[in-house]
């Protein structure tokens, strides 16, 4: 019975001592004086949709041992590009409480402000000061949505019902397209949408928000919307160029036509392309077409498929004057 004793006050001794472990190891870990930011944390990564740019992407939320309530303190949630040690930061928002949500559209702005190029996976930094506190410095990742930019109307394939999209090419910072209209009108629109929208008052080549509608004759044409400046460009193509292939969207079933530049007397494309093979032909008709025999970037009359060897974007030039192309990977 007195061993039983002596053990059990072996063993209190023991609780004791692991309690008193447990309260020195809470002290340890009383929150440090200023503002914390706790959330969103570094494992933040999102690829922003702009079909819901009004939906909320997150909720910086933090702490400050300051606060205790004090609803008279004003809160700045501020951004920078990552490792730039918020040299230009950007405010993504101001509040009175520990909080701020912070949307789609607003991630969206905040990313390429600070140039980060849409489909393209960024770091920002993000941090909250007040008058008194700056907190601590999260990294997330953000990848920026590209604008989808149509063309809608009579002229168009789908009428009035429904957008024909174009296609953005990061190397001029424009969106184009090349296409058979018919006879008729159209105009630009933003994501599908009638909310955002250019038509041209003056058919000058200029664009005016909620614009006239844009009359065009039947036929196969080029057309390039530039944004920062608000012009267009509406190019005829008299030899329709396309692209043809096991590589492209439609295979060998048909093409898909190049964008004409009347200056340069040049054709070019972006495209996404699988794992196979290309060649170029005019007017959809086997009887004109070119590939490279020597996959030297320099054309040959009925040449050899020219192979594509990694799926990807691609941004691809042509001078059928000088027999040449150029093919890039984006």
């Amino acid at each position: 019975m007195k061993k039983i004793s002596k053990l059990l006050l072996v063993l209190l001794g023991l609780i004791v001592i692991s309690c008193s472990d447990d309260i020195q190891e809470i002290d340890a870990l009383t929150p440090e004086e200023g503002i914390m930011l706790i959330n969103p944390t570094s494992s933040f990564n999102s690829v922003l949709d702009g079909s819901k740019l009004n939906q909320v992407a997150t909720t910086f939320v933090w702490t400050d041992s300051d606060a205790a309530g004090d609803a008279s303190v004003t809160y700045t949630v501020e951004a920078a590009l990552g490792e730039t040690n918020f040299a230009t930061p950007i405010v993504v928002g101001t509040t009175t409480n520990l909080f701020l949500d912070v949307t789609i559209g607003t991630l969206d702005a905040t990313a390429k402000s600070l140039g980060i190029q849409p489909l393209t996976e960024g770091i920002i930094d993000v941090r909250i000061k007040s008058s008194t506190w700056t907190s601590n410095v999260v990294s997330i990742k953000v990848t920026p949505y590209q604008p989808n930019w149509g063309i809608i109307g009579s002229a168009t394939p789908f009428g009035w019902d429904n957008s024909t999209d174009m296609i953005y090419n990061p190397m001029t910072g424009k969106y184009s397209i090349s296409l058979y209209l018919l006879t008729g009108e159209f105009k630009f629109r933003l994501d599908n949408s009638w909310d955002t929208n250019y038509g041209d008052n003056g058919n000058d080549l200029t664009l005016d928000s909620g614009g006239d509608n844009i009359p065009v004759t039947e036929g196969n044409y080029t057309i390039v919307l530039d944004l920062d400046n608000l012009t267009y460009s509406l190019t005829p193509i008299v030899d329709a160029w396309g692209i043809i292939g096991s590589a492209t969207p439609t295979g060998w079933d048909s093409d898909t036509m190049l964008d004409f530049d009347s200056v340069s007397n040049t054709y070019s494309i972006v495209i996404d392309l699988v794992e196979g093979a290309y060649k170029f032909r005019l007017n959809q008709d086997w009887g004109t077409n070119y590939g490279d025999n020597g996959n030297d970037l320099t054309l040959d009359s009925g040449g050899s498929d020219i192979p594509v060897t990694a799926a990807g974007k691609y941004f691809i030039t042509v001078d059928f004057n000088g027999l040449t192309y150029t093919i890039t990977q984006l």
